[in-house]
């Protein structure tokens, strides 16, 4: 059988479970927009929500929160967000100090800021009800094309105060497909969904004592099983607790997992300290999602391979690229993990800018847009000198042909570090050692107002204008 019709049969199989996979590829399931929608519509909640006992977490990569001696109790609960039914005496009884949140919401209650904000007013109030206090440390937001989909799933968190000698860190992700050439319930489906929610705690250095609580729905019960069958799998593959969980059963296929971890050091979070000359480490080059991107819009458009062959490739060329992504992509960075972990204060103690990593990133979803968060947090300028993409010639395709707003994201993708020199120096050597490709692709210029100062080249590498202006792009 062809590509192109092994790829058409698998759109078919696709979108009989309800889902276009030319519209959901490629990372993340689509999520609500962040910076029109989401982030205003906490905004404007956050003081009614303060009032009701729930707080809102800080845009972090994941919850941090403490340890204590008999670790937290996770509960998953799921609500329908437009019409939430909550049992409140069981809501008192879990007791949640925090919560991981995961909201599916139709594609008409997303698009617009008041309809989501109404959404989430609905649902909070209900809960707020049960007069339980907790706090939300991380959600995730994503659409669904079909009203009886929606849904609103809650891992609360309830632990008691004590003694604590760590950290437990949380965090929740989901895709939908990854590769739509691959069988919905196929390993390398599941195993990138569950690497992707874990990269966040590996770039804290998180990799012990890892639990996954897996969030699972699907078209039919079969493909359900053999998800969850791959979940199993991989958790002990790795050495991690699979914990039992409820399933949303929306019968819309979706993959992914709340992970929690233990870490024993301090996290590196430590923005406020970043100085002049620091140096900015990716564990390894980036843009992973170009060659997906292309390699389907070929397949699926005969104009643009006519276009690519222009440029010198061929299908087969960037369809070895897509494999080789993916194959990256199935493996947790574990390694990154414990490499970031021996840079870390023990528990308890404070920081030393010249033994210790200061600060990380997950670059899977904003790519190198993580640079200029990090840089208005801190109140640095950066300048990012070298930027090293996995397939440059798809990168580039991908941009110019406006198929990703941002060709540098990814997904369970490269973890940047920022330290001094010699810390950095150290970690790449470590890094080397075990298989990893890592590069030095910035500095921390000093103390200022977010600047992030890049060459002329990240105009190959992301189409948007919203996201090139807030960069200041040099001549060179």
């Amino acid at each position: 059988m062809s590509t192109k019709q092994e790829f058409w049969d698998n759109v078919s199989k696709y979108r009989e479970m309800g889902m276009d996979p030319l519209r959901w590829v490629a990372g993340c399931a689509v999520k609500v927009d962040l910076d029109t929608v989401v982030y205003p519509s906490l905004h404007n909640l956050k003081p009614s929500l303060k009032q009701m006992g729930i707080s809102l977490g800080e845009r972090v990569d994941a919850d941090i929160f403490p340890l204590t001696e008999n670790g937290p109790v996770i509960t998953r609960r799921i609500y329908n967000p437009s019409n939430p039914e909550i049992d409140l005496d069981d809501l008192k009884k879990i007791n949640p100090k925090r919560a991981i949140s995961l909201l599916q919401v139709f594609q008409k209650n997303a698009e617009k800021q008041e309809k989501f904000q109404a959404l989430l007013n609905t649902l909070y109030t209900s809960i707020s009800k049960s007069d339980v206090h907790f706090a939300v440390g991380k959600g995730h937001s994503i659409i669904t094309g079909f009203p009886d989909a929606e849904f609103a799933l809650f891992d609360f968190i309830s632990y008691e105060e004590g003694r604590s000698d760590g950290w437990c860190l949380s965090n929740n992700d989901t895709i939908q497909i990854i590769d739509p050439t691959a069988d919905p319930s196929s390993e390398q489906q599941t195993n990138v969904a569950i690497s992707n929610s874990l990269n966040d705690l590996i770039s804290l250095g998180c990799y012990e004592e890892l639990k996954v609580s897996p969030v699972v729905d699907a078209p039919n019960e079969e493909i359900q099983n053999n998800i969850s069958k791959n979940m199993k799998t991989f958790s002990n593959k790795y050495g991690m607790e699979l914990l039992p969980s409820e399933s949303p059963q929306r019968g819309k296929l979706l993959i992914g997992a709340t992970l929690f971890g233990t870490l024993r050091k301090e996290p590196p979070t430590k923005l406020d300290l970043l100085d002049t000359g620091m140096q900015i480490l990716v564990t390894r080059p980036f843009g992973d999602l170009a060659p997906i991107n292309v390699f389907l819009s070929c397949v699926a458009d005969e104009t643009f391979l006519q276009e690519l062959e222009k440029t010198g490739y061929s299908l087969n060329d960037v369809q070895n690229a897509k494999d080789s992504v993916i194959s990256t992509m199935n493996q947790p960075n574990l390694k990154v993990a414990e490499i970031i972990n021996k840079y870390l204060p023990e528990f308890g103690s404070s920081f030393d800018i010249n033994e210790h990593v200061l600060a990380t990133g997950d670059l899977s979803g904003p790519g190198i847009m993580i640079f200029k968060e990090h840089a208005n947090n801190a109140g640095v300028d950066i300048s990012l000198d070298n930027l090293p993409l996995r397939y440059p010639e798809f990168v580039k395709y991908a941009t110019e042909n406006f198929l990703m707003d941002n060709a540098t994201a990814g997904t369970n993708g490269a973890v940047a570090v920022i330290a001094s020199p010699n810390i950095i120096s150290n970690i790449s050597s470590e890094l080397k050692s075990t298989g990893y490709d890592p590069h030095i692709i910035g500095t921390i210029l000093g103390k200022g107002n977010g600047t992030v100062k890049i060459s002329k080249d990240v105009n190959d590498m992301i189409a948007s204008d919203i996201l090139l202006n807030q960069l200041t792009i040099g001549d060179e």
